[in-house]
């Protein structure tokens, strides 16, 4: 028991709470949870008005239709971070056509080389494989 004077207060030099304020316990943050948390956020929906209609979209949708509004108004940040997003999703689309046609290239070589080795699967994933790549990328190669 705490010892305590005639008029209720602790004696001079004892705390009301000896073992003091807990410690703030530090909130877990771990990569794999933020991503998920990011991305839970991202697909969650969220109303909108277009052309006078209510209908409900992914937010990260509702961003892009945002600020791709900001731009077209003319808005310099807006055009600015537009284009950024432009750049880099054509050169990720560029990217992955590249692999593509280098995978196809690869496939054809193996052809080629080893026609009696070539299974009716192998034709048929290459088949998938250049119906897969973008009409306007592939021009006249295939």
């Amino acid at each position: 028991m705490l010892s305590r004077n005639n008029l209720g207060q602790f004696e001079k030099g004892t705390s009301g709470n000896p073992k003091g304020r807990p410690r703030k316990k530090p909130r877990m943050i771990w990569d794999e949870g933020v991503r998920n948390g990011f991305f839970d956020a991202a697909d969650s929906l969220v109303g909108v008005v277009e052309g006078g209609k209510h209908k409900r979209i992914p937010a990260h949708a509702a961003i892009d239709l945002q600020l791709a509004h900001k731009a077209a108004s003319g808005d310099l940040s807006a055009i600015k971070e537009f284009n950024k997003r432009r750049d880099r999703f054509t050169v990720e689309h560029v990217k992955d056509q590249l692999s593509r046609l280098d995978t196809i290239c690869d496939m054809m070589e193996k052809i080629r080389r080893y026609p009696e080795d070539v299974t009716d699967d192998f034709k048929e994933a290459l088949k998938q494989l250049r119906a897969s790549l973008d009409p306007y990328f592939r021009g006249n190669f295939f």
